[in-house]
């Protein structure tokens, strides 16, 4: 069945409209059907997120972080909302995701999949794709993120924190945008207590080191020659941003239903100017981003090529 979805006119689309899918679980516009990935899938999904992600932060702002919101405030919130940013408010019923006596998420269709240290992920094995649950009750917390913060010396560096609800819709969105795995936002789940996510289903790696350097490449990032990073960073330069994406460890590199690595999860901070004027490598490595994006082409350096002597 397939569904025209009208964006806001101040979405700047490309186009007025798109052409998606009904999920049945989920009662709602969906450009993920199955394994399948492609640039339209992921132009879609952008969409939906920018729509969605928009309705969500509305929507939170009735109540603080970490804190469940009683179904009659949530329902008052989304009939204010629903109607311009099509938000969607899903029954976790019709997911056939329920909690069992003792409180915990189970299902009696989809098979639960090991949980990360942000969401419980479900796969739908007729379908193909997988469903995932942010819980937003935490201590407002949803995982970490990086950022880049001054340490007692006065230097940046890049450290974690606890990451909240805006974080998150925002790392969903960047790394659909980058060229990661497709990320569909779904919306809240009817309670207030999830944040709903969507991905075709991914499989697993054949060579760590190999999948995450090619599944880097495919996004255009740009790994620093540099710097006093503890493990593998990157740099992407997106939405007239640069942003620093971490985490980059053997469970976030799957491949894809076309054969090709893809980053499944990470984690990303946008990169303040004050950063990158301090690190002259972190400099270099946004420059080389932002070339990428804008020219198509991978710019070669050598790694010492330029480097002031007292960054040696």
């Amino acid at each position: 069945m397939n569904y025209t979805i009208h964006q806001p006119q101040h979405q700047n689309l490309n186009e007025s409209d798109q052409q998606y899918s009904i999920d049945y679980r989920t009662g709602f516009p969906t450009a993920i059907r199955g394994d399948s990935v492609s640039d339209s899938i992921r132009a879609a999904c952008s969409a939906l997120n920018t729509a969605r992600t928009l309705g969500i932060k509305e929507a939170a702002r009735i109540t603080p972080a970490g804190e469940s919101v009683p179904l009659d405030v949530w329902t008052t919130s989304f009939k204010r909302v629903s109607s311009q940013w099509q938000l969607p408010v899903v029954s976790l019923d019709k997911l056939s995701i329920f909690c069992d006596g003792d409180g915990i998420l189970t299902s009696s269709e989809l098979e639960k999949l090991p949980s990360g240290a942000e969401a419980e992920p479900y796969l739908d094995p007729v379908e193909s794709v997988v469903y995932k649950l942010f819980d937003l009750r935490i201590d407002g917390s949803l995982g970490k993120k990086v950022a880049f913060e001054s340490n007692s010396e006065g230097e940046m560096e890049l450290v974690l924190k606890s990451a909240i609800l805006t974080d998150t819709l925002e790392k969903l969105s960047i790394l659909n945008d980058a060229g990661a795995h497709p990320t569909e936002i779904i919306g809240l789940s009817e309670d207030g207590f999830y944040l709903l996510a969507k991905q075709p289903l991914a499989y697993p790696m054949k060579s760590f080191h190999e999948d995450r350097d090619q599944s880097l490449k495919l996004i255009q990032a740009v790994l620093p020659t540099g710097g006093n990073f503890r493990s593998t960073v990157a740099i992407i330069w997106l939405h007239n941003q640069s942003w620093i994406i971490a985490d980059l460890h053997d469970r976030n590199i799957m491949i894809d239903a076309n054969g090709n690595p893809t980053i499944i999860d990470a984690l990303i901070g946008a990169i303040p100017p004050l950063a990158s004027s301090a690190c002259y490598f972190l400099n270099m490595a946004i420059h080389d981003a932002k070339e990428w994006k804008d020219t198509g082409q991978q710019p070669l350096h050598s790694p010492f090529e330029d480097v002031p002597d007292d960054d040696l």
